[in-house]
């Protein structure tokens, strides 16, 4: 009678101890040893991610890409513009250099952008300066100042 307790324990438990160092589950044998193994190597995982994680923050921390100045300016007909630019860092190093500046230009809203060499302040509209960047970690961000030139009244 004490065989058949034995048995139908086994039966529904998962794992069954079969000596100090050794646990049996269904067919497959786990020795204590691997288990300490596969914990030791959870934690060092873990532990891995987590500087991976502080390492990427201390060198992305001041990281940015904006518009340097206003981002919408308004002109009176005949005023100079000057372009400002952008700051664009990335890793901590001034990638500055990648960036591309396109500018459009349409009279009034009721009409399509079509794309300049230059803002021209003696022609009264309103001027897109758009900022593209081919860095791989902006390439998809696109940065717009505005700059409307408006008439002058005689």
């Amino acid at each position: 009678m004490l065989y058949n307790i034995d048995v139908a324990r086994s039966r529904y438990s998962n794992s069954v101890k079969t000596s100090k160092s050794t646990y049996k589950v269904g067919n497959l044998k786990i020795h204590k040893k691997s288990t300490v193994i596969i914990m030791v190597s959870v934690a060092c995982f873990i532990l891995g991610i987590l500087i991976g994680v502080f390492i990427l923050h201390a060198l992305t921390k001041d990281d940015c890409f904006e518009v340097n100045g206003q981002a919408d300016i308004e002109l009176v007909s005949g005023d100079v513009y000057e372009e400002l630019g952008v700051k664009c860092i990335s890793f901590n190093q001034d990638v500055t250099e990648t960036v591309r500046i396109q500018y459009f230009y349409r009279e009034d809203m009721s009409y399509d952008t079509c794309e300049v060499d230059k803002i021209d302040t003696t022609i009264d509209g309103i001027y897109y300066v758009v900022y593209t960047s081919s860095n791989f970690k902006y390439r998809a961000v696109q940065l717009i100042r505005n700059v409307i030139v408006l008439r002058t009244e005689d």
